[in-house]
């Protein structure tokens, strides 16, 4: 009876668990893939560019003086170990601190995006209002092309106070194409070719107005997210759940173009 009661809930609970995250569009597209098998960090190169000069038609040196093209290192360590239990009482079913965990990635990756857009000074800072912020949202998206960041693969989180303010904009009421719309998964649709999503305010860094992040710059890995149920626990007439998530979030240092961000005064 135990077991049944037991499975029964399983299906639910991890149901929940892996419902897909908000952020899934924008992580894990680059093509690079971190092997952290056997260890808790990785490290991958990155090459230096050298400018170009005229060629010369005559002498030794004709396509330039020769320069040794350089490499820098990244190191990337997972520093996100979570972990999480609750009873499931017979009588008294309470997953809402499950639901509670599942969002907790994507508001780690939205904190490590503006982290890194900041640190590169990669957006702007002012009073945003009806009357201007789709201009703000195409200046940022504006800076994103001047950057050399592919047009396609761009999107751009936002609260539901933001939403409203863009919506009473008659231009971007014009503009918005809404056939790619998912509200299920905060898909809005897309906008100056850039995909909208609408997420709580709690999940975006504070006074943060539009949030933009290419899909070919984050990198979140996950070593392993895992939840188990004991029954026959000691003390409970029920089961426990007990879940485990290990797992980060990196932006290697020549795509942090691809990140900008627009905070309110």
């Amino acid at each position: 009876m135990a077991q049944n009661y037991a499975a029964a809930h399983l299906a639910q609970i991890d149901e929940r668990y892996s419902i897909d995250a908000v952020t899934g569009g924008v992580i894990n597209k680059s093509g690079i893939r971190l092997d952290f098998n056997g260890k808790n960090s990785v490290t991958i190169y990155d090459v230096d560019t050298v400018s170009q000069v005229n060629y010369t038609r005559s002498g030794t040196n004709r396509f330039g003086a020769l320069t040794e093209l350089g490499t820098g290192t990244q190191t990337f360590t997972l520093s996100q170990d979570k972990a999480f239990t609750f009873s499931v009482d017979r009588g008294n079913l309470e997953d809402s601190m499950m639901v509670q965990e599942a969002k907790a990635f994507d508001v780690y990756v939205l904190a490590a995006a503006h982290t890194a857009a900041l640190a590169a000074s990669q957006g702007a800072t002012a009073a945003v209002t009806s009357s201007n912020a789709y201009v703000k949202f195409l200046a940022q998206n504006d800076a994103m092309t001047e950057a050399l960041v592919p047009e396609s693969g761009r999107h751009c989180f936002m609260t539901p106070a933001t939403y409203s303010l863009l919506k009473q904009d008659t231009a971007f009421a014009r503009s918005v194409d809404e056939t790619q719309r998912r509200l299920d998964k905060g898909v809005l649709g897309q906008v100056d070719g850039v995909t909208l999503h609408k997420v709580p305010s709690g999940w975006l860094p504070t006074n943060m107005v539009f949030q933009f992040i290419h899909e070919n710059v984050l990198i979140a890995p996950h070593k392993f997210n895992s939840v188990r149920i004991l029954t026959d626990v000691q003390g409970i007439d029920g089961a426990v759940a007990e879940g485990r998530e290990y797992y980060d979030c990196f932006v290697p240092d020549n795509k942090v173009a691809g990140l900008r961000y627009h905070l309110s005064a």
